[in-house]
């Protein structure tokens, strides 16, 4: 599954791609997963000696380490067996280097230093030093993450410079130490070089440009360090990093910024992952804003629910007025119909009656003016209480979505899947129209006969039995109200503009007039 793109690399183009990632991570774990049984379908060859156990073992290391700790620790341990039974001092000393930097990393640091004192980097192959040196500067860096002393950074300054010093000349990992020993002033630079020689989205793009992002950061650049924390979270993600540091730094950048939604998601996902993977350093470090965040968030959330409560109350009021408005327009209008009968059948007396024509004339304009005042009364209200319906249904939507990661934070997970349910949506959806569809016909008895009457004979309307209006017929009731904009029309029948639009098309190519059919039809 590659990373989803969002048009140009601008800073909205890059958050829309990691909110997109973020909510879909479950599927590159997936695929991950899906390639770790690959891997894992080896082990079931016949016949399979050591030195290929080892291999195996070694690969799912690597894909279980900063994934899933507990068994990234257990093929450690294989591995150490298999090169334990070869006699291969040399694999087992890597090996234990690898269980060394997981128990580390997973919180067990008595383990994980009684490994590494069992070794002398004097008496280590020189292959191996470079693995010695950096598995205890990631164990420093795991137990004292947090740690002042002067001491300890000491050690962990003399572990870089015997790694810079042992390592391959001609490795990437050796390129990056040596941007690390730049000076201040030329870093960026150094490592902007260094990200156009690595493949993008691999574990080692996702190092370089964090550091890019964190020199931003340091020199007051929020947007610029954004951008690359968010390239770097994109690629721990597609990589199914779990210990991933860019997306908790964005997480504190979206908080400082005010987007408390961007934030708790952010902080979730890091949790979440720290958590999963049994990276108890991250779980530490992130734990403490995650309380922060969430208890900011679940506050936020009260007022929206009690806000929404209150709209939910609000509409139903309105709704109710609305309802007693549209009754009394439709009475109004059958009066209306009752004057011009009775003006129609005093037409003759009239004519005999020349002395009252002048207050005759005058009765029916005001009666034709009061016809044309219930009419704007009728499109006003009547489209209030679209608008007002199409609100309370998106909110419903917007409050089911926040309690359903309200949910998923707390990790209730019959809950989630009763919350992802959209039958509440669907039937208040459902309701609207229905409303829609009988206070139009009322208003309109002939809309359908209407419409036939501008399309060929052989493209006439034919509704389904106990069905009122349809989707397509829906559309058309509301160009009659004067809902001409697509958007709002899209929006209350929730689908999108494309589809108003198509439907709008092959009605014009039903249609006797294509060219004037809506004029015809809206001004009819």
């Amino acid at each position: 599954m590659s990373l989803p793109s969002f048009g140009k690399d601008t800073l909205k183009a890059l958050y829309d791609s990691l909110d997109y990632s973020v909510a879909h991570k479950d599927l590159y774990t997936q695929e991950k997963i899906r390639r770790i049984d690959d891997i894992k379908s080896a082990l079931s060859y016949p016949n399979l000696n050591d030195v290929n156990k080892y291999v195996v073992y070694n690969q799912l290391y690597n894909e279980y380490w900063k994934f899933d700790l507990d068994s990234a620790i257990h093929y450690a341990r294989l591995e150490i067996e298999a090169a334990t039974r070869m006699d291969d001092e040399y694999r087992q000393i890597q090996a234990e280097m690898q269980l060394a930097v997981s128990y580390a990393m997973h919180g067990m640091y008595l383990q994980a230093e009684q490994i590494l004192n069992k070794h002398n980097a004097s008496t280590l192959p020189k292959e191996l030093r470079a693995e010695y040196y950096n598995a205890n500067i990631q164990f420093m860096q795991y137990y004292l993450y947090t740690s002042d002393n002067i001491e300890d950074q000491r050690k962990q300054s003399n572990y870089r410079d015997s790694l810079y010093a042992t390592q391959d000349r001609s490795s990437i990992d050796y390129r990056n130490s040596l941007v690390d020993r730049m000076p201040e002033n030329e870093r960026l630079a150094g490592y902007t070089r260094l990200l156009e020689q690595v493949e993008m989205n691999s574990p080692m793009y996702a190092r370089i440009a964090h550091s890019i992002g964190t020199i931003h950061a340091a020199n007051g650049n929020r947007d610029e360090a954004k951008k690359f924390l968010i390239r770097s979270a994109l690629a721990d993600l597609y990589n199914v990093t779990r210990e991933n540091q860019s997306i908790y730094e964005l997480a504190i950048l979206s908080y400082q910024d005010g987007d408390l939604t961007r934030a708790y998601r952010y902080a979730q996902s890091s949790f979440e992952d720290a958590i999963t993977a049994g990276i108890q350093f991250r779980v530490a470090q992130v734990s403490g804003f995650y309380s922060i965040i969430t208890d900011v968030y679940q506050r936020r959330e009260a007022d929206n629910k009690q806000s929404l409560i209150n709209i939910i109350v609000l509409s139903g009021i309105l709704l109710a007025c609305l309802i007693v408005a549209v009754v009394f327009i439709f009475q109004q209008l059958k009066k209306i119909m009752r004057i011009r009968k009775d003006l129609a059948d005093s037409n003759e007396e009239l004519h005999r009656l020349n002395e009252a024509l002048n207050d005759m004339n005058t009765q029916l304009h005001s009666s034709n003016s009061l016809l044309q005042e219930n009419n704007a009364i009728k499109e006003q209200y009547i489209g209030q209480f679209f608008n007002i319906c199409s609100g309370y249904i998106d909110k419903i939507g917007d409050f089911q979505n926040g309690l359903y990661r309200l949910a998923v934070n707390k990790r209730y997970d019959e809950l989630v899947k009763k919350l992802r349910s959209t039958t509440l949506i669907d039937s208040e959806s459902e309701a609207l129209y229905q409303h829609f569809d009988t206070i139009f016909l009322n208003l309109y008895p002939t809309f359908v006969a209407d419409l036939n009457s501008l399309l060929k004979p052989d493209e006439q309307i034919v509704l389904k039995q106990d069905t009122l209006l349809n989707k397509e017929l829906r559309i058309y009731a509301l160009l009659r109200l004067g809902i001409t904009d697509s958007e709002k029309i899209a929006n209350f029948l929730r689908c999108s503009t494309s589809t108003i639009y198509n439907y709008r098309t092959k009605m014009r190519n039903r249609a006797i007039d294509k060219v004037h059919f809506e004029d015809k039809f809206i001004n009819n």
